[in-house]
């Protein structure tokens, strides 16, 4: 028993490896940093330091698929977008030695892109925030001046909430469609969507699927995240909403979708209607959570790989809550800074939920992650300073 996971440095990807090495699984990781916290694992029984997949990927894919052709690994396993798409797209080079237990890269960029997952949603009947796709600066002025107010503006790609703006005006909406043509232009990167601002909670869906059948689903609600104005979740609890459930389910079988993914909502503050925002069609920044509260899909999809199926799981425990800490730490302080609650702060700065990154029998990838994740905000305050 023995699988590869991709990208060993973020929180997500050591939750994987210590899920299957808990098991017994013979873990192999890999990343383009040489001091990736996986690497560093007490289940991570080797490790392959890779060209980077954004900067070199045809050298990247070349270093994974000689890997795999030793025969010696059974499943392959990437956690991050960059590397999901990349080998989704090039699993033919990779399939006729390893199992790769993911969907087509056609399915993978209808979820993904969510210009095109617009389109499925509206197609499916789906609620999805009002969604603007320009074509240029024009048709940006056009719609500034009559889109309802506040609005969010976010890449057609991307994942947690990098490139993510919000604007509560005509003017800040152009400021920043100017800035964005300033500093990249839209030929290179794409035209941004502009969507409806959904006031209200958000929600996930995670789900594992066999070829269009639901396997395993888990839902959490979101009780705090970083960026505070929207990001991913830093605090959650695990809940059922047998609406986003339903939903989530329809979505994945019309896609007829192959291994994990999870759906994000949010729940309108004032109607109680959920809409859907996104699609990671991935593992997921919380996957500790469900873990945590029964559900793991790791363990789940690398069965699932060798055996073909498994028995469904759709139950799980209520009311479980953990926090990624380090960022759920910077959240309390953006929250502090907002209202100035100072029992609040300790009291949550304290409390003892479970964390997604500290693990007194695998200790040492939370301390590289913290190490690493220091010397960044240290080198980014020299580089401020000069």
């Amino acid at each position: 028993m023995s699988a590869i996971i991709v990208h060993a440095r973020g929180n997500k990807s050591q939750a994987i490896i210590r899920s299957l090495g808990r098991k017994g699984i013979h873990v192999v990781s890999t990343d383009s940093s040489r001091f990736a916290a996986g690497f560093f694992s007490r289940y991570s029984k080797s490790c392959i330091t890779t060209p980077s997949p954004v900067l070199h990927p045809e050298e990247f894919l070349h270093v994974i698929e000689q890997r795999v052709k030793n025969g010696d690994l059974d499943v392959l396993i990437p956690s991050n977008s960059v590397e999901t798409l990349l080998i989704s797209r090039y699993k033919h080079r990779f399939e006729p030695y390893i199992k790769v237990p993911f969907a087509s890269y056609q399915k993978m960029e209808q979820l993904h892109n969510k210009e095109k997952l617009s389109i499925l949603a509206a197609e499916l009947g789906i609620p999805i925030p009002q969604t603007f796709t320009p074509a240029n600066y024009d048709e940006i002025k056009k719609i500034a001046e009559t889109v309802n107010y506040p609005i969010v503006i976010k890449p057609k790609e991307s994942s947690s909430s990098k490139g993510v703006f919000y604007a509560q005006s005509r003017n800040e909406c152009l400021n920043i469609f100017k800035n964005l043509y300033d500093s990249s232009p839209a030929a290179d990167t794409g035209m941004p969507l502009i969507q409806e601002y959904i006031p209200g909670e958000g929600y996930g869906v995670s789900v594992l699927f066999n070829n269009g059948d639901p396997r395993a689903l888990f839902t959490h609600r979101r009780l705090r995240e970083y960026p505070i104005s929207g990001g991913p979740s830093t605090l959650r609890e695990s809940v059922h909403h047998a609406q986003m459930e339903r939903i989530a389910t329809d979505l994945m079988k019309a896609c007829e979708w192959h291994g994990v993914a999870m759906v994000e909502f949010k729940l309108h503050a004032a109607t109680k209607k959920p809409y859907l925002i996104e699609v990671n069609p991935r593992f997921w920044g919380s996957i500790s959570h469900a873990i945590a509260s029964g559900v793991d899909f790791p363990y789940l999809l690398y069965t699932m790989a060798m055996d073909g199926d498994i028995r469904p799981v759709m139950d799980y425990k209520i009311g479980v809550k953990t926090r990624f800490l380090l960022n759920d730490i910077r959240s309390l302080y953006s929250i502090f800074r907002r209202e100035k609650d100072i029992p609040f702060f300790i009291k949550e700065l304290l409390a003892d939920y479970p964390n997604d990154e500290l693990h007194w029998e695998d200790p040492c990838p939370f301390f590289m992650y913290f190490g690493q994740k220091f010397t960044n905000a240290l080198m980014r305050k020299r580089d401020d300073d000069e």
